[in-house]
């Protein structure tokens, strides 16, 4: 009986105005609105600045740290356009020897001094940069969590060795389009097409996110959405607002909550600031369990906790079905002998807070197993499981009803 959700507190009527409108990019003062909003299937990220910390700030550091002028690696990328040093390497027209050499003397005739330019391809691929940024990456299984295909669109390198640069979990993503592999780079309209042909989509149903502002108007120019990404935090609450659910506090089994099993988030703040003693000013996000057949179950990300809310769904109901009151009676009695349930927190009857009765228990992080033959697991491990749920049933057997007080629990004589 182990649930969990984490949910998201955002205006939801600023979503829904936003969710009516398409907005076509860049630059902002020329953005166009079309009457409906297309149904998008699928998302893709650039790496360097959207998945992992911004190249350019990098290069911004490594300058200060090493002597060299500020914009000098930055005005090498951009010079000599297709044919430059840079563009070569992300095409792998140039291997990384031959790169640090030529870059590095490129980035000496600007600076006017020496510039190592192995040293911050070094610093370009470990550390930090090589660590993807969570918010990000929540937003990615987020993404999945709702049936959305996500995609990796980059201009990327091989390291030495042979290898392409790319720290990521590629489990997350249906497609990777490295310009180093297809031999063309952002923002020629080829490799945008490529990724879509590969997710199975048309451009028009894709949202495409970069740091890069040529390479975002690019995407736009074939009819993605595209969002021009400043800040990664800002960008991802943009494409809550493009695709109308939130992006936040993923677990494995949750996506975000139905429309039809919407929660009034400022009425359950404001009981739960009473019910868990917290202060006015924390923020409660919601997700919704996508397994489960009776009651619908939320998980509650508020002051530092994970919070389970089960409730009676919405509309007429038989009198005993449904019963949340009785699940938190007994959870709390069998609980109370030693029987390993999730810890009852409190029970609300009134149905002005969320519309029906509800109760609240603490998250139990674990494994969901939906089928009980356990297909995924060896037969030890499946043995070991049949055990641990046996022995839990004889636990709850051996619960003595009148001392927990459920002696008035169910017709008096049956057993």
């Amino acid at each position: 009986m182990a649930y969990s959700t984490r949910m998201m507190l955002h205006s939801r009527s600023v979503v829904a105005r936003l969710n009516r409108l398409c907005w076509q990019l860049v630059p902002r003062s020329h953005l166009t609105i079309k009457a409906t909003a297309p149904c998008y299937k699928a998302v893709i990220f650039d790496m360097g600045g959207v998945l992992l910390p911004s190249p350019f700030h990098k290069a911004t550091e490594w300058e200060q740290q090493n002597g060299v002028p500020v914009g000098t690696i930055g005005q090498a990328i951009r010079a000599g356009g297709e044919g430059s040093t840079w563009k070569k390497f992300m095409r792998a027209e140039l291997g990384p020897e031959e790169f640090a050499e030529a870059f590095s003397k490129e980035c000496t005739e600007i600076a006017g001094c020496p510039v190592p330019a192995g040293s911050f391809f070094s610093a370009l691929t470990t550390g930090s940069m090589a660590q993807p940024l969570d918010a990000v990456m929540d937003a990615v299984r987020c993404l999945r969590a709702e049936g959305l295909k996500t995609a990796v669109l980059t201009n990327n390198f091989f390291l030495p060795g042979g290898a392409t640069f790319l720290p990521l979990d590629r489990s997350l993503f249906d497609v990777i389009v490295e310009s180093c592999l297809e031999g063309m780079c952002k923002p020629d309209p080829r490799i945008y097409r490529l990724c879509a042909e590969r997710l199975g989509v048309s451009p028009q149903e894709a949202v495409f996110l970069d740091d890069v502002g040529n390479f975002a108007k690019a995407a736009a120019q074939l009819g993605m959405r595209a969002i021009k990404v400043v800040d990664p935090v800002r960008a991802v609450k943009e494409l809550e607002a493009v695709l109308g659910f939130p992006l936040s506090g993923f677990l494995p089994g949750t996506r975000a909550v139905r429309r039809a099993m919407q929660l009034p988030v400022s009425q359950l703040a404001q009981y739960l600031q009473t019910a868990l003693h917290l202060s006015d000013t924390e923020s409660v996000s919601v997700r919704q369990f996508s397994h489960g057949q009776s009651n619908p179950t939320y998980l509650l990300s508020v002051g530092g906790r994970q919070i389970v809310l089960r409730k009676k769904p919405p509309g007429a109901l038989l009198p005993s079905a449904h019963a949340v009151e009785r699940e938190f009676r007994v959870l709390k009695a069998i609980g109370s002998a030693g029987v390993p349930v999730p810890e009852v927190i409190a029970l609300c009857e009134d149905p002005s807070i969320l519309g029906t009765p509800f109760y609240l228990m603490e998250f139990c992080p674990g494994r969901v197993f939906l089928d009980p033959s356990l297909p995924g697991l060896s037969p030890e491990e499946r043995r070991e499981v049949y055990k641990a749920m046996t022995n839990v049933l004889c636990q709850i057997h051996r619960v003595d009803i009148s001392a927990v007080g459920l002696e008035d629990y169910g017709k008096p004589g049956r057993t």
